[in-house]
């Protein structure tokens, strides 16, 4: 018998996945943001001169001689503090390049350390490919050394960069993410970026590139607008110009990125553990606390972003203890908080719902796999979760399903100690972006009842996660 019911037909809909909306990321960009943290490692010529971040090109190959270079210390930090992935800054914008490159002397073939014979590059790699931690490169493309050479010209340096970045695309295994910084790039044109990008592309099929001003149209990720961590609210992946600034000068479509562009580019946020961005040891007592870098860790990734946290190793060639022991706690005060969902034994009701394997259970199981969705058409719900026991709690966590585009658009959270009088919370009244992390910090209420409205949306909701959580006191 033909089944022309209304029930029938939302039981079929319950075994259909929704359909994406808008666009959605490449493979790239995913593994990407479930990466959630990516350690910046800066350091070069520039940690060998006097408080410089931003060298002229000037300095002496000879003065580059770490005495105790172990980039396998770095990475062991990295694996103590979950961080899965790394970027070397190869060649900043003074141009010394820390491996010995053939198309110059500006490089490790020329300075003191290991008589010239060193590539700290392949050490870094190999420290990667150890501890099974991706390897990234940044390869500055403005160059302050090269502008020195009587001759230079942008087409000569198209040539110079573009056989360095084969250099390294080529001799050193897989790279995870190639960075190219947008200071001092201007005179670099998008033609420019094209020959580059053909370079890293065919060689690196999976690499992510950053990118931003000129070589934005061949980004995977994009700059969040800052280097103080701060991503905006909303923040959405999707943008049409990185370029947009509004009267006081922001870079919005940076920051909050555009509802409704046409391309997924999501933020990466950069940001320094330290004053600078090279190591100097005057800064010693000034590296980020947990409680600082917490803050970050909230309005980077739990902000539609991936946190890029610079880690300068220090003239002997390590990571001050300082900078390793906090970012290490960092990680256990967050697995410490978001390990233990107050939602998790909690009754789930919810006013739209697709049923089957979409129920609304999945915001709680923990699996990646699983994720609660709505009934086509329907845009918003609110879904209840009743507690075992009154809990009290301090922050809010939602996850997306980011490969189904952005969808919500609108939502809210209230809580309740009896189910009947509700209390909206401040900070988390009038939402707009999730994407692939949102999270919410307020003063701690103590509730048995939670609500999530879901108030406006491009398609129906698709959610992984709901959590509410109380931080660790390691975090405050």
């Amino acid at each position: 018998m033909l089944c022309g019911t209304v029930a029938c037909s939302l039981a079929v809909s319950a075994q259909k996945a929704p359909e994406p909306y808008g666009p959605v990321p490449n493979e790239r960009q995913k593994e990407w943001f479930d990466r959630e943290i990516i350690a910046f490692f800066h350091y070069g010529i520039n940690t060998y001169e006097d408080f410089v971040n931003e060298g002229e090109g000037k300095a002496s190959t000879a003065i580059f001689n770490p005495t105790a270079l172990d980039c396998r210390q770095w990475i062991r930090t990295l694996k103590e503090a979950g961080i899965q992935a790394g970027i070397i800054t190869a060649k900043h914008a003074d141009g010394f390049c820390l491996w010995p490159s053939k198309y110059t002397d500006y490089c490790v073939k020329n300075s003191a350390w290991k008589d010239g014979k060193g590539d700290v590059v392949r050490e870094f790699v190999d420290a990667c490919s150890e501890y099974g931690v991706k390897a990234g490169i940044y390869l500055g493309p403005h160059d302050r050394h090269e502008h020195l050479h009587p001759y230079y010209n942008t087409e000569s340096y198209k040539k110079y960069y573009a056989s360095q970045i084969e250099e390294l695309m080529t001799q050193y295994g897989p790279i995870w993410e190639t960075w190219w910084d947008g200071a001092g790039a201007d005179e670099l044109t998008t033609p420019l970026y094209a020959e580059w990008y053909k370079i890293v592309r065919s060689n690196q099929p999976d690499c992510v590139i950053f990118g931003t001003k000129n070589s934005y149209p061949f980004a995977d990720v994009r700059w969040m607008g800052n280097e103080a961590g701060n991503c905006g609210n909303p923040c959405w992946a999707t943008t049409d110009s990185i370029c947009i600034r509004d009267e006081a000068g922001h870079i919005d479509g940076l920051n909050h990125g555009v509802l409704g562009g046409n391309a997924y580019i999501p933020a990466e946020t950069d940001v320094s553990i330290r004053p600078s961005w090279f190591y100097h040891h005057e800064e010693d007592n000034q590296v980020k606390s947990v409680a600082e870098l917490f803050d970050i860790y909230c309005t980077s990734v739990g902000h539609n972003s991936v946190l890029l946290l610079n880690l300068p190793p220090d003239r002997r060639g390590l990571l001050h203890p300082a900078d390793s022991a906090n970012v290490v706690a960092l990680r256990k005060g967050l697995d410490a908080t978001f390990g233990n969902n107050l939602l998790k034994n909690s009754k789930v009701r919810v006013t739209n719902s697709r049923g089957g394997r979409y129920g609304a259970k999945n915001l709680l199981d923990n699996d990646p796999t699983t994720y609660y969705a709505g009934r086509d058409g329907v845009n918003t719900g609110e879904v209840v979760f009743t507690l075992p026991r009154a809990e009290t709690f301090d922050c809010l966590m939602a996850a997306e399903v980011i490969e189904l585009g952005h969808r919500t658009t609108g939502w809210a959270v209230d809580w309740s100690a009896d189910g009947k009088t509700w209390n909206e919370i401040p900070e988390a009244s009038a939402l707009q972006s999730i994407g692939h992390k949102w999270i919410v910090r307020f003063e701690p209420v103590t509730a048995r009842y939670v609500r999530l409205r879901l108030t406006d949306g491009l398609a129906c909701p698709a959610l992984h996660t709901f959590g509410v959580y109380k931080t660790d006191a390691s975090l405050k």
